[in-house]
């Protein structure tokens, strides 16, 4: 049979194989939990979730939050990807920026629906796709969390540019 100690465990050779594209990964996870769950409907499906619960608020300034998370979910895989190829400090501190501003509107984005529950007074109560909506976005920044950390773990702190 095989020898236990001469062989690397799968998961231990993925990790050493893979590992610089770990925030990679997490990125674009997280990007894709950001953006799949958009509100359709085609035939006898009626699936609501982010656009159908910012009309039910007063406060409008969430489609503001809902639009930038979007566009920082786009911009940041494009920038993980460039931070995985060069590792660089300049990238690591772009791509930290961003992900800060986006758990930032994710925190905005959940927390206007608590405080709309809260100033209502007319007993709104959220729906179902309301909540949902709230944890698909609170996943997300979970995903650019992770993927966060495992980048200043893989940050190569002596980068020097080379011409190509």
């Amino acid at each position: 049979m095989h020898d236990p100690v001469h062989i690397e465990k799968w998961y231990v050779r993925w990790y050493n194989y893979n590992k610089y594209s770990i925030p990679v990964i997490l990125t674009i996870i997280g990007s894709i939990v950001f953006t799949v769950f958009l509100d359709f409907r085609t035939g006898d499906i009626d699936f609501k979730s982010h656009i159908s619960a910012i009309n039910l608020l007063t406060n409008k300034i969430v489609a503001f939050y809902l639009f930038s998370i979007y566009m920082i979910a786009l911009v940041q895989v494009a920038n993980s990807m460039a931070f995985s190829k060069k590792r660089s400090p300049i990238s690591l501190i772009l791509f930290t920026l961003l992900n800060v501003i986006q758990v930032i509107l994710v925190i905005s984005y959940v927390g206007i629906f608590y405080r709309e529950v809260e100033i209502r007074t007319d007993g709104f109560m959220l729906p179902s796709y309301a909540l949902f909506s709230m944890n698909v976005m609170i996943t997300g920044a979970v995903f650019y969390i992770l993927a966060t950390i495992f980048a200043w773990f893989y940050v190569d702190w002596k980068y020097v540019k080379i011409e190509d």
